[in-house]
Parts: C-alpha cells; structure tokens; sequence
C-alpha cells in the first residue's frame, strides 16, 4: 500500500505527505506506532518537511506543487477521509495528472495558488510555536503514559514530535529540554495512575470502562491485596454497580482479564441464605 515513506528514489515532498497521510488515516496521529510501524525513516521526517517547505515556496505557480499543498492541507483540515482517497487525490491531482497550459494559466489568475505567503500562513495555523509546541508535547505525552515505553522510545518520539510540529528548527539544547520535559512528564503520570486503571479508561467502550473503573474502585476501597469479597448476582448488578447484570458482569470480567481480580470460590451460600461468588483482589 505504501508507495513513497519507504522508497529511497521517490522524491520528498511525496515522502513527506504521504508520511503525514498515513499518521493521520492509519495510525490515528499516532507518533508511537508510526515510529514503530517506519522505524529506519523516523529520523527523516524533519529533513523530509523542510524540503517539501522549500519545494512549495520555489513553486508557487506550479500546478502539481499546488495540488499538493492542498491535499496536505485537506489532510491538516481533517477533510480526508481515510488512505485510500488520499491517494486517489494524489494520483488524480499530481502524480498522473494531465498538464493544460490554459489550465496553469487560469489557476495562478483566479488565485487558486498558494503563495509562499500563503503557505506560511497555512503552516502557523497548524505548525505550533515553541509555547504550543511544549503543550504538544506535554499533551502527547499524557497519552504516551502507562503504555511500556522505554527511556529509549519516549526521548525518540519527542524528537518525531518536535521534528514534525515545530516551525523552525530548533537548537540541539531546546530539544534536549523538551525531551526531558517528555520524559518527565509521562513518568510524573505514571505515577498518579496505575497501569491497570489507565487500560480500564482507554477501554474503546466507555459504559464498560465506566463501569469497570466504578467497580475497581469499589473493591479497592474493601480489599487490600489478597482480601475476598462475597457478592451475588443481585448485589453486583443492583447495589454495587446500580446498572443490569449483563453489564455487572462485564465489568467483573474485565476485572479478571486485566488479572485485578480473581474468582476465589464460585457459588457459596452467605449468610441470607443466598448465592454469591466470592471474589479476592489479585493486582
């Protein structure tokens, strides 16, 4: 499917957006397992955006230079919707497009190009200065938190970070900064939530990871590690939870597949006369 990141012979600015095409329609702007996906050109990224800067200022009349500044900025606007109609555009509008002499002529009259001018002022609308290029970084990496990455990869993903939102290029000492500032950031949210809660809220399902999180808290507000709690059916779903017990026992599950809890004894008889399963917190 790719068709420019990883071949050495296609020119860069075709690199460039087609890089940004699939950060943005595959992997969600997903720094982590974009730099996992193109680990040997990570660090192009950055000598790729400015030569496309360049290509497209040298260019401002040109009608394939224009195209591709507007899919790159359809791609900014959020207005493609998936990989397959970025290439399309790509083929249709630059690649293979057909060259018309009158056409070039009419586009550059009626000011369908972008000036250089107008690039840049394309670019500070979504390209952050250095104050909005900390939040950024900051931002990222509240999401980076808790998803086992190393020292190695959190410095490396600051720097895909930097490389591909901030303007101009910066000194080695600011990156070094902002990269600690990465670092420490994660490690400072790492410790204000637990893993196992992190990978609770981040469920794709938000009534389940509501839910669950409800639940966890519930048991680590009666149970210290190693304690059981006796529960049925009834008292999960109605008085524990407040929610139907399909869903108080996926919540239950999710516990146990996250290895937070664990089944202890499956249906003892408590005191009521009653069944209920007792449950004993594990992690």
């Amino acid at each position: 499917m790719i068709q420019y990141i990883d071949n050495d012979k296609a020119r860069t600015h075709l690199r460039f957006v087609e890089w940004q095409a699939v950060l943005r329609l595959v992997y969600d702007r997903d720094n982590i397992k974009m730099v996992n996906a193109f680990p040997d050109y990570a660090q192009l990224t950055y000598e790729w955006q400015e030569k496309y800067k360049t290509y497209i200022k040298r260019n401002p009349k040109k009608i394939k230079a224009v195209a591709l500044h507007s899919i790159y900025i359809s791609l900014l606007d959020n207005k493609l919707k998936n990989l397959d109609e970025f290439y399309i555009r790509l083929r249709k509008e630059v690649t293979h497009r057909r060259i018309n002499r009158n056409q070039i002529q009419q586009e550059c009259q009626s000011g369908k190009n972008y000036t250089s001018q107008s690039f840049d002022e394309k670019q500070n609308n979504h390209l952050s200065r250095k104050n909005k290029l900390v939040n950024l970084v900051l931002s990222v990496a509240v999401d980076v938190a808790n998803t086992d990455c190393n020292h190695t990869k959190l410095r490396e993903i600051a720097a895909v970070l930097v490389r591909e939102y901030s303007e101009d290029q910066l000194p080695e000492k600011d990156l070094v900064t902002l990269k600690d500032r990465f670092v420490k950031k994660v490690n400072a949210m790492e410790k204000s939530i637990t893993r196992a809660e992190s990978l609770i809220l981040r469920n794709s399902d938000k009534k389940l990871a509501r839910d669950t999180f409800y639940l966890y808290g519930l048991f680590k507000l009666r149970c210290e590690i190693g304690d059981t709690w006796a529960l049925s059916q009834t008292e999960l779903a109605k008085e524990t939870l407040g929610v139907g017990r399909p869903a108080a026992l996926n919540a239950v599950d999710l516990l146990i597949k996250l290895k937070l809890i664990e089944i202890f004894e499956q249906d003892s008889h408590v005191n009521s006369g009653t069944t209920a399963t007792i449950y004993r917190r594990i992690g």
